[in-house]
């Protein structure tokens, strides 16, 4: 009897397996810091088609300074940075 209660319990034991779902298998999100922007950028660069930027950043640790680049497409006068960057905008980055 002792016997076949341990075998079933062994049994039962192997049954009892972890099934992954769709969500352990995908990634974790990136963590995003963000804050507002204090200060007008100011363009530091252009060489097409990236351009460089710094600005003041409020964020919930601080204050920061932050420079920044990104690509662009197409002409440019140096100004249509602004609009997208404006003073007390919102501005995100991604922590590593």
């Amino acid at each position: 009897m002792k016997k076949l209660l341990l075998a079933l319990l062994i049994l039962s034991s192997l049954g009892c397996r972890k099934t992954k779902s769709i969500a352990d298998k995908t990634p974790d999100p990136p963590k995003m810091r963000c804050g507002t922007i204090l200060v007008t950028p100011t363009l530091d660069s252009f060489v097409y088609p990236t351009f460089y930027v710094t600005t003041v950043v409020a964020f919930p640790e601080g204050n920061e300074m932050v420079h920044f680049s990104g690509d662009v497409t197409g002409d440019h006068d140096s100004s249509w940075y602004l609009p997208r960057y404006d003073k007390d905008s919102s501005f995100c980055i991604t922590v590593p």
